[in-house]
């Protein structure tokens, strides 16, 4: 019987299928891709933990680092990002969007809740997901260790998303189950959750009501 790595296994993954990473169980709920005209590709999963948080996982495959061609992160969105210049207390977030899209020059260095990234590398190409096709530039930033990334998206009508990666291994991942659950289950088993709740606590105020004064 031929043995399938955990690398393998994890390039299989699609919503639907489960995957633990450190003790934590994650729910894989969406599937996308990223290619760009110089060879450049990402393949990006979307994971959600039973909590409601998220993280991408993210395989890079990038042609100017032939030694090290494949690489793996572990993605979360910025919810409220603020992006400095050293020395400087301006938000260049505000403009970053049309700088993006007018193809300047990168800032060369950014600060980001007291971190400093230094930009690497520019990407400009089409992103492929379950719902749609479209195009995204992308500039990449690395800490001094380079084990920490600040990855800036700017999409078409003015979309811009930040976020911050750490490298990871495949070997970090384990017991990975496939097409156990649809993703609409997560959402809908919150909601019959909260709604049993409700009516639990309904039932025992008039239990209560009829205790005392019935």
């Amino acid at each position: 019987m031929v043995s399938v790595s955990i690398q393998d296994q994890l390039e299989q993954l699609r919503a639907g299928d489960r995957v633990k990473c450190h003790g934590l169980q994650w729910q894989v709920t969406d599937y996308s891709t990223y290619q760009d005209a110089n060879g450049y590709e990402t393949a990006e999963w979307l994971l959600r933990s039973g909590g409601g948080t998220e993280y991408y996982l993210l395989r890079e495959v990038d042609p100017q680092n032939p030694e090290t061609l494949v690489h793996w992160y572990l993605a979360s969105e910025i919810a409220h990002p603020a992006l400095f210049q050293p020395n400087s207390e301006d938000n260049v977030l505000l403009n970053l969007w049309g700088d993006m899209q007018g193809q300047k020059t990168p800032y060369p260095e950014l600060r980001c809740f007291g971190k400093n990234y230094y930009f690497e590398s520019q990407t400009q190409g089409s992103y492929e997901g379950e719902e749609e096709n479209t195009s995204r530039i992308t500039w990449d930033y690395w800490d001094r260790s380079h084990q920490w990334n600040l990855a800036i998206e700017a999409w078409p009508d003015r979309e811009l998303h930040v976020y911050t990666s750490k490298v990871v291994k495949p070997e970090e991942f384990s017991d990975i189950e496939k097409g156990v659950f649809t993703p609409t289950q997560t959402q809908d088993s919150r909601s019959i959750s909260v709604a049993q709740v409700v009516a639990a606590s309904l039932f025992l105020l008039v239990g209560l009501y009829l205790l005392i004064f019935g």
